[in-house]
């Protein structure tokens, strides 16, 4: 039996939600005050990150048809390349901690999170600058959600890439507990109309 994107494309944006909200509350709240020595906890958000990376495709997949033409085609080729490479970032370290194998502090999978928060954010932000326009039928006020979204993402990327413990922390707590699983939730309520 086939199921096509749309029809499961709003559990799946409330799935990328609830992962984004549960991942900040068990990373901030155990692996972060453990300083990683709590194997349950960091498989566990290794395990969201690739969850939420696979589960990011369809709904992609989904905004892109919606968006249509020439820019629905980026938005779903770029969509789902980042949430593609996010959940290898994310089976990646799994193996890695799983294991208890010593890899590289830069990741070749993710360099500190290029696609997870990099191309994750520059996605948001054209699906944002394309709702503003009313492309697709979303709601303009998801477009300007989905732009503060993206930023809030690629200054992650940068706080990430330039080792800034305490930037990460405000950008990625915004990320993960605030305008992420806003934009996620509304792109599944838009996606049902």
């Amino acid at each position: 039996m086939y199921v096509s994107t749309r029809t499961i494309a709003t559990p799946a944006a409330y799935a990328v939600a609830a992962l984004s909200v549960v991942y900040a509350v068990v990373y901030l709240g155990v692996v972060k005050p453990s300083g990683g020595t709590n194997l349950t906890a960091v498989l566990a958000t290794d395990l969201f990150i690739a969850l939420s990376g696979i589960i990011v495709t369809i709904v992609a997949a989904t905004v892109g048809e919606r968006i249509a033409g020439a820019e629905g085609s980026w938005v779903q080729l770029v969509g789902v390349g980042w949430a593609l490479l996010s959940a290898t970032h994310g089976a990646f370290a799994f193996a890695a901690d799983l294991g208890d194998v010593s890899v590289p502090q830069l990741a070749s999978t993710d360099p500190r999170g290029f696609a997870t928060f990099g191309l994750a954010g520059l996605w948001m932000i054209v699906v944002g600058l394309l709702a503003g326009q009313g492309r697709g039928g979303l709601p303009r006020g998801l477009g300007a959600l989905a732009v503060a979204a993206g930023l809030d993402l690629v200054l992650l990327f940068l706080a990430t890439l330039f080792a800034s413990d305490t930037l990460v922390t405000v950008f990625g707590g915004l990320a993960a507990v605030v305008l992420g699983p806003a934009f996620w939730m509304w792109t599944g309520s838009a996606l049902q109309r």
